[in-house]
Order: structure tokens, then C-alpha cells, then sequence
């Protein structure tokens, strides 16, 4: 595995889905300050002693520190199985389409094999007999480009040969989609016949399951080479967000409650006022923007 700062960022924005990962990492820092402040300012407000003060709210800080590393591990762990298992799908899937139909087949072919299926014969075009601890099984291979869906016929024909050769079980492998009429005609007729669709997804399960994909090294390499960086548009619309009320408003009251409960201490209101603004501020480009997009819907 690569070791990156940028890919473990990746990683974890994947997991976060549609939340951005630096108004996630600026949270976790605001918030972890914002805790330490209040801790030192009740223990100071309790006990009037500075040193025991900063002490316990270092401790608090370094709890805090550690706390978040944790939970942005395991972020970076969610997201890593979630973002390489759809790098290895979209890397199959590309794959897949670029194939020509007589390679597919023989793919195929080598996942039944896998899966225990022997003696496998074509009986007609893209129509494969094979057999599995004694039982015969019908398996019917649809190469498709992209939008093209199995149709009713289709599945009516093998329907037919499975009828008039006795065959129960089947499988329907397809790189498309079933037709909304195939799909009934399959549905209609599971009590007699038990047909498996094998799409896309499921050949992907197969190949990982029998080690058929490249090493994760490859896709790590892939992900490390496409992988891009924080634009100064993310740092906005981190700072100039309506979310982040639910935090700029409670710490301007408490900074500002504090103030009043230890005025000698200056900083408190000057961090009061720096909340204070920061929500004023949030507050007018939202309604700025608001309004904008509303007169942008009026007038086009």
C-alpha cells in the first residue's frame, strides 16, 4: 500500500460521502479546542489556580488529540474498502466492455470451471450445457455494449430449450440489462425453472472470489496517480457555510458568558467577537446566495 498524505484524505472523503473533508478535519480541531477552552476556563472559574488550570486542559487537549486520530483512522479504513472496491468494479467493468465476445465466453468458462461446473459443451450460440455433482445446468451468455438489454425472445428461447430438455436450473450471464418484459417472463415462470442472472456485478464477485483481479498495489498506484488536491473553493465553502451556525453561535455565547464571568481575561472576548462575526458573516452570504438563486429561477 502507498503511504500518502493526499490518498489517506481520499480515503476518508469517501467515507464522509457527501460531507468535505476540510470542514470535517476543521471541526474535529475547532471542537477539540473548543472543549479544551471550556475545561480550562470551569477549572479556573472553580478552583482560581492557573497552573492546575492549563495542566487539565492540556490533558483534556492530549484525550481530545488522540480521540479524533482514532476517529479519522477509522474513517480512512471505511473509506479505503469502500473507494478500492469500486476502483477494482469500474477497472472490471472497463474491462469487461473491451473484451471481444469469444474472450468473454472463455472467461465465463473459466469461472464455472472455479466454481466446480465440468464438461461444459456449447449446445447453440452463447448456449452452454454444463455439469455439477451429477445435475446438468443451462447457461445462456449475453455480450452486450453498453444500453443494450436481454429481451423477452431471448429469454423465451432458453426457457424453451431448458422445457424440452428437462433442465431445471439455469444461468442467464449478461454485460447489459434485462428488459422490463424479460424480467416479468423470468418472474412468471421461477416456480418451474430456477434462472440465476449473472450481470456485471456478480462476474465481479466471482473473479475476486477466485483471485482473478490484480493485486490491491495496482489500484493503490492508480488512486495515488489520480488523486487531487484541496482547492481554494473547499476552503470557502468550509468557512462560508450555514451548517457551521450550529457551532459558531453556541461559542460565541459561551465565550461571551465567560467573558462576563472573568473580565480581567481579555482574550475571551475577543474570541466572543471573533464567533460573532463569523455567524454574521455566514448569515449574509447565505441570504445573499439564497437570493441570488432565486432570482436566477425568476428571470431564466
Amino acid at each position: 500500500m502507498i503511504k500518502d498524505k493526499n490518498l489517506r484524505k481520499t480515503f476518508v472523503k469517501e467515507a464522509l460521502k457527501n460531507k468535505n473533508y476540510l470542514s470535517y478535519r476543521t471541526d474535529l480541531a475547532l471542537f477539540k479546542a473548543f472543549i479544551s477552552l471550556v475545561v480550562f476556563i470551569l477549572i479556573y472559574f472553580i478552583y482560581l489556580d492557573l497552573i492546575l488550570s492549563l495542566l487539565i486542559a492540556a490533558l483534556a487537549f492530549a484525550i481530545f488529540t488522540l480521540a479524533n486520530k482514532i476517529n479519522v483512522d477509522s474513517k480512512s479504513e471505511k473509506g479505503r474498502e469502500i473507494l478500492i472496491n469500486k476502483v477494482k468494479k469500474n477497472y472490471f467493468s472497463s474491462k469487461i466492455e473491451e473484451i471481444n465476445p469469444n474472450d468473454f465466453v472463455m472467461l465465463i468458462k473459466l469461472l464455472f470451471k472455479q466454481e466446480g461446473y465440468n464438461d461444459i459443451m456449447k449446445k447453440g450460440r452463447g448456449l452452454y450445457l454444463a455439469e455439477k455433482e451429477g445435475y446438468i445446468i443451462c447457461i445462456k451468455i449475453f455480450k452486450l455494449y453498453d444500453g443494450i438489454e436481454v429481451e423477452k425472445l431471448d429469454v423465451r428461447s432458453l426457457l424453451t430449450f431448458m422445457g424440452h430438455n428437462n433442465i431445471r436450473k439455469g444461468y442467464l450471464v449478461t454485460t447489459g440489462s434485462l428488459s422490463e418484459d424479460a424480467e416479468k417472463l423470468l418472474e412468471k415462470f421461477k416456480d418451474k425453472f430456477e434462472i440465476t442472472l449473472l450481470n456485471i456485478d456478480a462476474l465481479y464477485d466471482l473473479a475476486d472470489k477466485h483471485n482473478m483481479l490484480p493485486e490491491d498495489s495496482f489500484y493503490y498506484k492508480k488512486l495515488y496517480e489520480e488523486n487531487g488536491t484541496i482547492s481554494k473553493k473547499n476552503v470557502k465553502n468550509n468557512v462560508l457555510s450555514v451548517k457551521k451556525l450550529s457551532l459558531y453561535i453556541p461559542s460565541a455565547v459561551f465565550f461571551y458568558m465567560s467573558s462576563i464571568w472573568l473580565p480581567e481575561n481579555k482574550l475571551v472576548i475577543y474570541i466572543s467577537y471573533y464567533f460573532i462575526i463569523l455567524t454574521i458573516i455566514n448569515i449574509i452570504y447565505y441570504l445573499t446566495h439564497k437570493y441570488i438563486k432565486k432570482a436566477r429561477i425568476f428571470f431564466f
